[in-house]
């Protein structure tokens, strides 16, 4: 009678482990576009930052990050050189 009494409270115990470790909040990496993310068999994964060109292995998990980019998010336009339009050769006046 008391092992079958210990057996159930082991077995609720062990249950409660398992849900509390399922639940485990992902950090910020998982959803930033400069990630590279290695998924193991075993559940573990290795997460890797890729900003400014380098890699640099990431050990614990990000709340908040100054180089953050969402993944989801449409890339940003940007204008680039001094020139803000090119008028077309018709418009210029130029004839060949």
């Amino acid at each position: 009678m008391v092992g079958a009494v210990l057996y159930v409270v082991l077995f609720a115990f062990m249950r409660a482990l398992r849900r509390k470790h399922a639940t485990a909040p992902r950090g910020l990496c998982a959803g930033c576009a400069f990630v590279h993310m290695q998924y193991a068999v075993s559940g573990r994964n290795a997460v890797f930052c890729t900003f400014g060109g380098g890699v640099r292995a990431v050990q614990i998990d990000v709340m908040y990050c100054t180089d953050y980019r969402d993944r989801s998010a449409p890339p940003r336009v940007v204008s680039v050189g001094f020139v803000r339009e090119i008028a077309p050769v018709e418009a210029a006046g130029w004839v060949p």
